[in-house]
């Protein structure tokens, strides 16, 4: 027997002791934390216990990296589905593994297509952690574990055996300090690096940051680890290490940052050019010697009495919307030919637009100039939203995976007929409430959708073969988003499928269409998926390498029956 064959047997050997003991100590972790739940803890053994098990965890998320690192060498998204439903049994119940009655199965990956992208992707769909946290665990591992990488290709140079960061990496592994906090500081200290690479002390700078962050990892809470990093990039750019371009443009964007106090928040980096444009725009809202201001929006109009002596344009209606020239409004009189027969006369196409001529400035806008900058970039959008060209090209600009962008809100259809007060949803998963769809159903960039009891499309109007535009909207609105699921995919970013193929007799029309990102429209032809329709709604009802069960519909695009008391559909079979 070879050298190699047997260090092999003594690897699997070490492998199958180590699994076998970590599977002994989960059990034991079970059985301590349900006998802790009956005892009677004083406030010193509640802190022994309390001590004790933060050292545990953070043993635990230490060796999570290393092992993240490890999958991430051996390709585990390409894992087989069946060995890795076996693994997911075992981990279940570790019991046999703790006793030694049963082996991990042997590795055995894809030939074909795998059923994850990446490791990242695997990490979450296995474990069902959140992006976030998969993403932290295999930065974690390159910075705190990997070896770190050697620009200089020569064999003869032989690459450094220790992490990118080891001082952080070494209070990582003796769990001296929280490893998730280790981790992020080694990202953010990553990103800053290109700052200071070309000094001559780049080496002795990165290791005192290092064992300034390490020190406070150790010894203060994580708020002080930032404050920490923030006087360091202070000292950086007073320096002569300012920031990068790189650095600069990767920071910029449009960031979602929740719903707070009635609103959705959004912090927005751009370029100073930019900047000026915004300011540009705030002073002509604002300059009261200007006619020119923005119809109010959605998010600054409140609904007030009608006011029959109003003379502004912009005063509210009753229901709260101005009375500025909405699509549909004949033109004036004034303006075309008398004797026009009334199927030519022009009629206003400003979905949500300025009106056509210079308007009067309202003897009171309530509006402060951050609202007011707000509108005119509401109105802005809505206007790229309806264009019909776009830098000079033909074409719908805002036209994504067959449908021209709207904002779809589905509602039960009591409620849209004011019975009950349930709330809609939009195409991105957001509640609306019954009133305010009932009374945005007449504009023109709403496309208010009837629904069924069990969710399935009732009535939309025309309809067209060969999953026309007409068709798509339908799969839009009834969908949501991808079908598979948990997968976040929009509506505008999947694309339509055949449940039964076309070649197989498949019809081409809502019926036998849904949506599905164009990821899982391959997992779908590779065979590792299989959709159904089940009373006119897509279920997902069988996937490689994972028992049948009942069949599975993504509630990711339907909150509203998660609260409602869903039960997904049996198989009759």
């Amino acid at each position: 027997m070879s050298t190699q064959t047997n260090t092999d047997m003594a690897d699997t050997v070490s492998v199958s002791g180590l699994l076998s003991q970590l599977a002994s100590t989960v059990l034991s972790v079970r059985a301590i934390s349900e006998h802790l739940q009956e005892a009677s803890l004083d406030a010193a053994g509640s802190a022994i216990f309390m001590g004790l098990l933060e050292k545990a965890e953070r043993t635990i998320n230490y060796a999570q990296l290393v092992v993240t690192h490890q999958a991430e060498l051996s390709q585990v998204h390409r894992l087989d589905p069946v060995v890795a439903q076996q693994i997911d049994e075992l981990v279940e119940d570790p019991a046999p593994l703790a006793h030694g009655s049963v082996q991990a199965p042997a590795e055995q990956l894809c030939k074909g297509m795998s059923p994850y992208r990446n490791p990242q992707a695997f990490i979450q769909g296995h474990l069902h952690i959140s992006a976030y946290e998969a993403k932290r665990r295999l930065t974690g591992a390159h910075l705190l574990v990997a070896p770190t990488p050697h620009e200089n290709t020569d064999p003869a140079v032989e690459a450094s055996n220790s992490p990118s960061y080891p001082v952080l990496a070494q209070a990582a592994a003796d769990g001296s300090a929280d490893v998730g906090n280790l981790a992020n500081l080694a990202g953010q200290l990553e990103g800053i690096k290109p700052r200071f690479a070309d000094r001559t002390d780049a080496q002795e700078l990165s290791t005192a940051i290092e064992n300034s962050l390490a020190h406070q990892a150790r010894n203060s809470e994580p708020s002080d680890c930032a404050k920490t990093f923030r006087d360091w990039k202070g000292v950086l750019a007073s320096d002569g290490s300012p920031m990068t371009e790189e650095e600069i443009l990767a920071r910029r964007g449009i960031h979602f940052r929740g719903f707070r106090d009635g609103s959705d928040e959004y912090l927005l980096r751009c370029s100073p050019q930019f900047s000026e444009v915004l300011q540009t725009l705030g002073d002509v809202v604002i300059n009261p010697r200007s006619t020119k201001r923005p119809p109010f929006s959605e998010s600054t109009r409140t609904p007030e009495k009608e006011d029959t002596t109003a003379k502004s344009p912009f005063a509210a209606t009753a229901s709260g919307t101005p009375t500025y020239t909405p699509v549909g409004t004949p033109a004036p009189d004034w303006s075309f030919d008398p004797m026009l027969p009334d199927d030519q006369i022009p009629q206003s196409q400003l979905d949500t637009g300025m009106p056509p001529d210079p308007l009067p400035l309202p003897d009171e806008d309530p509006r402060t100039k951050a609202q007011l900058l707000l509108d005119v970039i509401i109105w802005l959008c809505g206007a790229a939203i309806n264009a019909e060209s776009f830098n000079g090209t033909d074409g719908v600009f805002s036209e994504t995976g067959g449908l021209h962008a709207t904002i779809n809100v589905t509602i039960d259809y009591l409620s849209l007929l004011g019975r009950l007060d349930k709330a809609g949803i939009t195409a991105h998963g957001m509640p609306i409430s019954a009133a305010n769809v009932r009374r945005m159903a007449c504009n023109a960039d709403i496309i208010p959708a009837v629904l069924g009891t069990k969710g399935e499309l009732l009535d939309l109007g025309r309809t067209s073969r060969g999953f026309s535009k007409a068709q798509r909207k339908a799969l839009a609105i009834r969908d949501r988003g991808c079908t598979v699921p948990g997968c976040h995919r929009s509506a505008a970013t999947s694309e339509a499928h055949h449940v039964k193929p076309w070649s197989e007799g498949g019809e081409t029309n809502v019926d036998n269409g849904i949506l599905i990102c164009e990821y899982h429209h391959l997992q779908v032809h590779a065979g590792l998926i299989t959709m159904k329709m089940i009373d006119g709604v897509p279920y997902l009802v069988a996937r490689a390498g994972r028992p049948r069960g009942d069949p599975e519909r993504n509630l990711y695009w339907h909150p509203e029956l998660l609260t409602s008391g869903y039960t997904p559909p049996l198989f009759d079979e």
